[in-house]
Formats: C-alpha cells, sequence, structure tokens
C-alpha cells in the first residue's frame, strides 16, 4: 500500500499541474524568472527612471494575463531599423489564459482579444537624435510604426512559424491629437486601423512562445490569416532621461482597446530610479 502510495501521489500531482487550469501558473512561474532578467539592464533603468504598469489583476475581469513583462532586444531592433544607435526595451502584456483551453485567449479566433497586446516601448538613440520624433518635435509616425511591427512580427509571429514572406503590416493613422497622459502633458496620442496577420495556427512543434502564452488548442483554418486590428500610441520624448517612451495598445475590438486604455494603460506611471 505505501509502495503504490508513493506512485500514486507523484502522478496525481503531475496531473493536476499539466491540467489546463494550471497552464497560467507554469506560465507565471516562467515569465516571472524571465521578465527579472530583463530589468535590471532596461532602456528606462539605464537612463534612470521607471515605466510602472498595471497587469490584468488590476480589473475584476478576467481580461489580461496577471502582470506586465519586460523584454529587451537592441540588437534585432537594430538589425531591422538598419541603425545600430538605437536601444529597445518592451514592456508588454497580453489577453488572459482559458482555463478550458490552457492557453491564452491571444490565440482565440472568437475573443475580442484576438491577437491583442499593451504596454510600452522604451527606445534611446546613442547617437543623440529624439527616435520617434521629427526636428521640429512633431510626431514620426512612419518612425513609431516601426515598433509594434517589429515586435508583431519579428518577436511573436516569426516564433510560431510565420515565415517572413507571408508577413503583412499595414498601419493607417486615423487620428492624432496632442493630450496630457500617465501623468504628465506633452503626449501625442496617435489612432490607427492596422491589418496584420493572426497568431491563430495549429502548432507542428514546440516554440519558446508556448512557455508563455500555451500551447494553442483552436482549430482554424487558414492559419495567420490577416485580421482587422486597431492600434492606439501615446508617444513623448522625455528630455530628462533622453528616452522616446510609447505607452501602446494593439486589440482586436474597440471597445476592448477604449477599456484597455481606461482602466489599465492610463494609470501607467513613469517614476525616477536612483
Amino acid at each position: 500500500m505505501k509502495i503504490k502510495k508513493k506512485i500514486i501521489v507523484p502522478v496525481i500531482v503531475l496531473l493536476i499541474l499539466l491540467s489546463p487550469p494550471a497552464a497560467v501558473f507554469r506560465s507565471m512561474a516562467v515569465m516571472s524568472v524571465y521578465s527579472h532578467s530583463f530589468e535590471k539592464n532596461s532602456v528606462q533603468r539605464q537612463h534612470g527612471f521607471d515605466i510602472k504598469i498595471p497587469g490584468g489583476l488590476s480589473t475584476p475581469e478576467s481580461d489580461w494575463y496577471p502582470f506586465v513583462m519586460t523584454f529587451s532586444d537592441s540588437a534585432g531592433f537594430q538589425s531591422f531599423t538598419k541603425n545600430n544607435d538605437l536601444s529597445l526595451t518592451i514592456m508588454y502584456n497580453f489577453p488572459a489564459f482559458s482555463p478550458v483551453r490552457g492557453c491564452s485567449h491571444l490565440f482565440n479566433p472568437y475573443s475580442p482579444y484576438l491577437g491583442s497586446f499593451y504596454g510600452a516601448y522604451a527606445v534611446s538613440d546613442s547617437s543623440g537624435g529624439k527616435y520617434g520624433f521629427l526636428e521640429d518635435g512633431s510626431l514620426d509616425t512612419a518612425s513609431v510604426s516601426q515598433v509594434p511591427m517589429f515586435d508583431m512580427q519579428r518577436l511573436v509571429l516569426s516564433d510560431f512559424g510565420l515565415k517572413q514572406q507571408d508577413m503583412v503590416f499595414d498601419w493607417s493613422i486615423t487620428d492624432t491629437s496632442e493630450v496630457s497622459y500617465a501623468g504628465s502633458d506633452g503626449w501625442t496620442k496617435c489612432d490607427a486601423e492596422i491589418i496584420t496577420n493572426s497568431p491563430t495556427h495549429t502548432p507542428k512543434a514546440f516554440a519558446m512562445s508556448y512557455l508563455q502564452y500555451g500551447v494553442p488548442s483552436y482549430n482554424v483554418k487558414p492559419k495567420f490569416a490577416p485580421v482587422r486590428m486597431y492600434g492606439r500610441v501615446y508617444s513623448k520624448y522625455i528630455e530628462e532621461y533622453d528616452t522616446s517612451v510609447f505607452f501602446y495598445i494593439i486589440c482586436h475590438d474597440k471597445d476592448a482597446l477604449e477599456k484597455c486604455d481606461r482602466d489599465i494603460l492610463s494609470k501607467s506611471e513613469i517614476i525616477p530610479v536612483k
């Protein structure tokens, strides 16, 4: 009997850990360590400030992942923009997990959060330039669109197996205005409609991204089909930190975008770090 218990208990524990409801906890365990490894050397920390963005636990709904993560890929962004003076750190969050499917609603073709993200980009230019802005201080919309394009194509979709020649990213600006945001004036708000590839696909092999998003379990065809998304970016060059900061939301549904902005992203803070 004791021998059987020694075998049965670990098997039960393993089955629980591998069950769909446990997927989000596996993801959180991995991503909390992974994200922390990038925080200390992020662009914002190197320039003496931090960006605090609420996560999904800040709202009563099961809409977004519990916490915002940090990732840096300056080398990749330099290659993408062909500018070796740029450094990039990305803060991001993605849709909540389905406890039944065991993966994020990022993959759910029936969800308003299909393919959605929010967070912030911090970009510094060692040549003394102000990335995302023209010499007269106005917004350089072409440069601003490069960051979410790089993020979506190179860091998200490519890891799922989408080939470069099949990638789509069409950014059409619908409105711009000057606003106060995240506790300060001087931000440029830019709304856009985006046509880009959906992340929906049937896995053929393991991808590292499945550790954070879960393994997609929706059988959809065609895979990576282009979909209409809605984007919003708040842009500001912060003189005292010599860094361009872009708060962003990319969402499949307009109402979900507005709710994310109102209830989560607008409550972000930029604070000095000694």
